[in-house]
């Protein structure tokens, strides 16, 4: 069997059995039951618009598997080091690269089980709405490729600084520059320089994209520049975790 898919089974099973996977997924279903539950129940977010909820809902979810992507990518190759599991791996017949798809097969399917986690909390506040599927099939168009990308980046940190807390403190610093359009209000975003950052920012992008589709309902071929943006960002952070990973810091 190929070694890679070996390293990806494991990983993916971390998320369903371990302990620490199955606290992470208990607390992100409490996120969203709390959520759902403040959207419902709260006077002035019950009033919110049907669209506005879902997008905010999704946000979430993206935000939330980003996170995930961050912390399983600096444990990736840093954290087998502080183990002593890192030298069997390398000694076993994995072929250059096997090692590094393997952990991000493992991030693709911890994505997974978290977008299928959510798809109940986003029909519960969004069953009214009328973008509701298109909210589904954009989260997963354009969330995949922003998760999997701090994932990677996570990985070439991990890789290169031999060090967990290095790599976890680099990337979600870096997630949550990203990640700030879900709490700046519309006015900054409006400005000169937060037009520029929504502009390079592939979050912002993915962000913008929930919100042209669910709340204003527009085409695909309005998002084609935020496709090649989360697109180039998830090329970006695969050379640069390829480049690294080939020069780790073991």
């Amino acid at each position: 069997m190929n070694t890679a898919i070996t390293i990806a089974r494991k990983e993916s099973a971390q998320m369903l059995l371990s302990r620490r996977g199955i606290l992470w997924l208990t607390t992100f279903s409490a996120v969203l039951s709390v959520f759902s539950l403040l959207l419902v129940s709260n006077t002035e977010l019950s009033l919110l618009d049907n669209a506005q909820v879902v997008y905010m809902m999704a946000g979430t979810v993206l935000a939330a598997g980003s996170l995930l992507a961050a912390i399983q990518g600096s444990d990736g190759y840093a954290g087998e080091r502080e183990r002593g599991t890192l030298v069997p791996l390398l000694c076993a017949p994995v072929r250059p690269g096997g090692l590094l798809e393997g952990k991000a097969a493992g991030m693709l399917a911890a994505w997974g089980v978290m977008y299928a986690m959510s798809v109940p909390y986003l029909w519960a506040v969004g069953a009214n709405g009328q973008n509701l599927g298109a909210a589904l099939l954009y989260l997963a168009l354009f969330g995949t490729p922003v998760v999997l990308g701090f994932g990677y980046l996570a990985l070439a940190l991990s890789a290169r600084t031999g060090s967990v807390m290095t790599s976890l403190l680099g990337t979600v610093t870096l997630l949550m520059l990203a990640a700030s359009p879900l709490v700046v209000g519309p006015s900054l975003r409006s400005s000169a320089v937060g037009r520029i950052l929504d502009a390079v920012n592939p979050f912002a992008g993915a962000l913008n994209t929930l919100d042209s589709v669910i709340i204003d309902g527009d085409p695909f071929s309005a998002q084609v520049f935020r496709l090649f943006l989360v697109a180039a960002w998830l090329v970006l952070c695969l050379l640069l975790a390829r480049r690294n990973t080939a020069r780790a810091n073991f």
